[in-house]
């Protein structure tokens, strides 16, 4: 690890400037590239799960600022039409089973009921509004 560079649950670095930095080089290396959509982005949280409400503030950071680069990519004339998030709803991941949970949306796996997180109300206001407020 490097001292100084926040880090997931799962010890993954978060260094959003790094996708910023691929986005220009991927602009000035192949200039006749149409369009760029970032797919999958997002990161493994361990959610805490209490009376149907998932405060999963870390991922709506995460998201806010790979987006914020994403912009300032833009910005700066990268062609990049669209952003996906990385998971709609929590997973089995063939690493670690349902250790951690990635998408917008909580899974009780016993149930199989569906709940927002924090995350997807943010993401909601997001799409609507296109502002990146915290």
């Amino acid at each position: 690890m490097r001292e100084g560079v926040p880090t997931t649950d799962w010890d993954w670095i978060i260094y959003p400037e790094g996708l910023y930095d691929l986005l220009l080089r991927i602009k000035n290396d192949y200039p006749n590239y149409k369009k760029i959509y970032i797919t999958e982005n997002g990161m493994g949280y361990k959610d805490d799960f209490e009376d149907g409400f998932i405060d999963d503030a870390p991922r709506i950071d995460y998201m806010r600022q790979h987006l914020a680069w994403i912009l300032k990519a833009i910005d700066g004339g990268v062609n990049v039409d669209g952003y996906f998030v990385w998971s709609l709803q929590d997973q089995f991941s063939w690493t670690n089973g349902y250790n951690k949970r990635y998408g917008l949306f909580y899974i009780d796996f016993e149930t199989q009921k569906r709940y927002p997180k924090a995350s997807a109300y943010w993401y909601k206001n997001v799409a609507e509004t296109g502002l990146l407020m915290a």
